[in-house]
């Protein structure tokens, strides 16, 4: 809410970020799903050249829940953004089964922000995945900052869960990669709460190869949403 479609336009354009995915957030992902989703889809309607757009959907509303899930991809909406610790529920838990079915159905990307003990720990996220072997999950910060030890544990033998570079370290970051491979490893900002430039710098100082420099910046989400239809 601190950040207007135009103010994060001219951040990435002072970046050099070609394209940004967004989501809606605060009143809009705990409580007003449609409205927030509305709103995302009219930036990436007005600028489908730079925003991809992801929805959101509080479990809690069940089958109204699911149904709105359905209507924002109609509105082009390509992925699903999950905040089980401002939504109220355990990440793995039952509750979101059925909004879970409705993914994999629609072969939608998630991404659900981790670590806020006690409703987003890496381990539920994992256990989730599991579940449903066939939606790729982003597990979001790693696991920042209370979590990020249990994230290669609970992540490296699940093939559908990629990690977020976003308010993590960069040892956390390499250690990752040393694990699980830079395959699995997508940027993210999470701004306006942090800094767009900042998480930019923290990879430029991790002096990657450059392979693996172009897979985290953009290789590896640009498979992942073609992979859905984004």
């Amino acid at each position: 809410m601190r950040q207007t479609v135009d103010e994060l336009l001219r951040e990435m354009d002072r970046c050099g970020v070609d394209r940004a995915v967004v989501c809606p957030v605060e009143r809009y992902i705990v409580v007003y799903n449609r409205e927030g989703n509305d709103f995302i889809a009219d930036a990436v309607r007005a600028h489908p050249d730079r925003l991809i757009g992801f929805a959101t959907v509080n479990p809690w509303y069940g089958e109204e829940g699911v149904a709105e899930l359905e209507r924002a991809v109609h509105k082009r909406l390509v992925g699903l953004k999950v905040h089980s610790s401002l939504q109220g529920f355990f990440i793995h838990d039952a509750l979101i089964y059925p909004l879970m079915e409705k993914v994999q159905e629609l072969e939608l990307l998630t991404y659900f922000h981790t670590n806020t003990p006690i409703y987003a720990m890496p381990f539920q996220l994992a256990d989730l995945a599991e579940r449903v072997p066939r939606v790729p999950f982003i597990l979001g910060h790693m696991g920042f900052a209370d979590g990020w030890t249990d994230v290669v544990a609970a992540t490296e033998m699940l093939e559908n869960v990629y990690l977020d570079t976003s308010l993590t370290g960069p040892m956390v970051i390499a250690e990752a990669m040393a694990k699980v491979g830079p395959e699995r490893i997508v940027f993210g900002s999470n701004a306006p709460v942090s800094s767009l430039e900042a998480e930019l710098y923290k990879i430029e100082v991790m002096s990657l190869p450059p392979e693996a420099r172009r897979l985290i910046l953009g290789e590896n989400m640009v498979r992942l949403l073609k992979g859905c239809g984004g």
